[in-house]
């Protein structure tokens, strides 16, 4: 019964933040068409009213879009059902993102007990990256569930080897493919970490690697599928060379000339000799891109590091500042980062959190966040010291290889942004970390009296 009071009033205290947001934000952006977008949501918000105007996707040139289309479908789905009503659109993802938390709690309870499980949902609670990006015409909210989902229910495999549950887990992440194609190398990682630490027959094994391949895949090719019937082309989505190429590259030229992303992204683009959208297209920067890294990959790796590095510390506040459409940023996040500033080090971190918005609000939401992070970070560090001590080198892999891999994958323009695709796992070893602390400092206490 208090675990229920309990889920309840935190339940209760994450819709209150919601809607405290949620109205804030339509005040103070009532007269613009924008509210609850994002540099990147006009793209699937264009997708979703085609979809809602004709049932298709499809347009007159023919074109593929450059990204997968589950969410702009999501998106059109709501459409036909509440109209074109990007505010019902939020609410609807704060219920989504509430079902997350749910996850976590459940993941937790699975993986350690019921009190790290309660402290887990209630960082979910006050989470600053679940609370803002539900407000967002944005896939994170649910890219997050998905993942979390795929989370909960390969957990569930771990523990009782169910074979319903490794089904469902591969599907659940074969469908976050079609939101965003973040976990597609992710698969390789798992069929390892399941050929290393299953505890059976090597033909068990074999048949639990073909049954999470062929469950992951299905949705992917149904959708690869569909593209070729419509678009001509068996591809996901060409966002990998834009990626590369516009948003790497940049970043190293400009480096390595001493210019700046902006003008280096220009000398790119004019180097196209067609659309963004053709291969073929991409040749020159191509070739272009494998001669630099050939002269220097030194510098690569430092780029690509130092993206990751924004996606671990880079402050959900900043999104906040942007969903208010404050100041003359617009709807630009990139000039409230953190690199964008000059001076010294602490006079960066300071201009980082305090910039962008005139709000005393969003601006101690940003230094309370800022100081969280670091407290964060040690409680994680500390979940794997213990998972280390107890020797749970199965759990401590596989959360390890799951951070690795959803940080790494950002190297090519990190942001707090993509950490939502991990934050869950962060929340939890951070909710370990804290009921270990807890427990040793009581047990010091019942020592010393």
């Amino acid at each position: 019964m208090k675990i229920k009071v309990f889920l309840i009033l935190f339940s209760i205290i994450f819709a209150l933040f919601a809607t405290i947001l949620h109205l804030n934000v339509a005040q103070k952006n009532f007269h613009q068409k924008n509210i609850y977008q994002d540099i990147d949501s006009k793209a699937y918000i264009y997708h979703a009213t085609n979809f809602y105007n004709t049932n298709s996707f499809i347009e007159k040139n023919g074109s593929i879009p450059y990204f997968s289309l589950g969410y702009a479908f999501f998106l059109g789905f709501l459409y036909k059902i509440f109209g074109i009503n990007n505010a019902i659109i939020t609410w609807i993802q704060v219920l989504i993102a509430l079902l997350s938390g749910f996850l976590i709690f459940l993941i937790s309870k699975n993986l350690f007990n019921k009190k790290v499980a309660l402290i887990a949902f209630a960082f979910f609670s006050f989470n600053a990256g679940y609370l803002v990006f539900s407000q967002f015409i944005l896939t994170e909210i649910i890219l997050s569930f998905l993942l979390v989902l795929f989370l909960y229910l390969f957990v569930l495999f771990l523990n009782n080897k169910k074979i319903i549950f490794i089904i469902l887990s591969s599907f659940s992440l074969g469908v976050s493919i079609i939101v965003k194609p973040a976990a597609i190398y992710f698969i390789f990682l798992i069929l390892i970490f399941l050929l290393i630490f299953l505890q059976n027959t090597f033909l068990y094994k074999i048949k639990i690697l073909l049954l999470f391949s062929t469950f992951f895949y299905l949705p992917i090719l149904g959708y690869m599928s569909f593209n070729k019937i419509h678009f001509d082309q068996f591809s996901l989505a060409p966002l990998g060379n834009e990626n590369l190429y516009f948003y790497l590259f940049p970043k190293v030229l400009a480096e390595k000339n001493k210019t700046n992303i902006k003008i280096e992204t220009e000398k790119l683009g004019n180097m196209l000799t067609g659309s963004k959208l053709k291969d073929k297209s991409w040749l020159p920067i191509k070739n272009l891109f494998i001669e630099t890294f050939k002269k220097d990959p030194i510098i690569f790796v430092k780029i690509w590091l130092l993206n990751t590095l924004k996606t671990f510390l880079g402050l959900f506040s900043s999104n906040l500042k942007v969903l208010f459409n404050s100041s003359s940023f617009g709807l630009n996040s990139d000039k409230i980062s953190f690199f964008s500033k000059s001076g010294t080090f602490f006079e960066k971190i300071n201009l980082y959190i305090s910039q962008g918005t005139d709000s005393f609000y969003i601006k101690l939401i940003a230094y309370f966040e800022s100081v969280w992070t670091i407290l964060r970070y040690i409680l994680c560090l500390l979940a794997f010291i213990f998972l280390l001590l107890n020797k749970k080198y199965k759990l401590l892999f596989f959360l390890l290889i799951y951070i690795f891999y959803f940080s790494f994958i950002t190297g090519h323009d990190g942001c707090a942004r993509f950490r939502m695709m991990f934050e869950p796992v962060l929340i939890i070893l951070a909710a370990y970390g804290f009921e270990r602390i807890w427990e040793s400092v009581k047990k010091c206490k019942t020592h010393i009296s």
